[in-house]
């Protein structure tokens, strides 16, 4: 039965969410996709470019010598991206024992210092890292002759896709501690 005081439009409109609201998730939801793929693609290319390395030195005594470092560059990405996606599916180590004793405003702050702190680390490394970019596009590699601004450019898109992780997993934690704290028990007794 329908409350008296709300009126069915308000109803409609309150079930409805703008459609503005729902770009940043599905603009996230195809970050996401992304990555892993792009993931996906590094580690089988490391697989095959290793593998290939063994064949050639081993069967047919012949070293391809940019496989190993194009297969140590894919390892740099695939680390620096798969931070994010360990984030993503909150896979990093955390002590927060203390904290989820503490009353709820308590957790708030705690909570709260933490995603600034994080964040505020993480805008530096993004920052900072960008000047290595330059450097990158004067020093060549040995194997391929290729500014290794390519792979350099593996951390601050790595770690800005970890620092936008950090914060949609970090946020409801500060936001709703108390429904975050009761998924995660649910999660763990499953």
């Amino acid at each position: 039965m329908q409350d008296r005081t709300t009126s069915t439009s308000e109803t409609a409109t309150q079930a409805a969410p703008s459609p503005l609201l729902k770009i940043p998730g599905l603009c996230l939801t195809l970050l996401r996709r992304i990555v892993d793929v792009v993931a996906l693609l590094l580690l089988a290319y490391m697989a095959c470019a290793i593998l290939a390395q063994i064949i050639g030195r081993y069967f047919f005594n012949y070293s391809i010598a940019w496989s190993e470092e194009t297969a140590t560059f894919a390892q740099v990405w695939l680390i620096l991206l798969g931070a994010g996606i360990a984030m993503r599916f909150n896979q990093h180590v955390g002590v927060d024992v203390l904290i989820r004793q503490a009353p709820l405003p308590v957790q708030r702050l705690c909570n709260g210092a933490g995603l600034l702190l994080g964040l505020w680390f993480l805008g530096v490394v993004v920052v900072g890292s960008l000047s290595m970019l330059t450097i990158g596009f004067m020093i060549k590699s040995p194997a391929l002759q290729i500014p290794m601004a390519v792979p350099y450019m593996a951390l601050p898109v790595g770690f800005g896709y970890f620092l936008i992780e950090f914060a949609v997993t970090t946020l409801p934690r500060v936001l709703h501690p108390d429904r975050v704290a009761a998924a995660e028990d649910e999660e763990a007794a499953a």
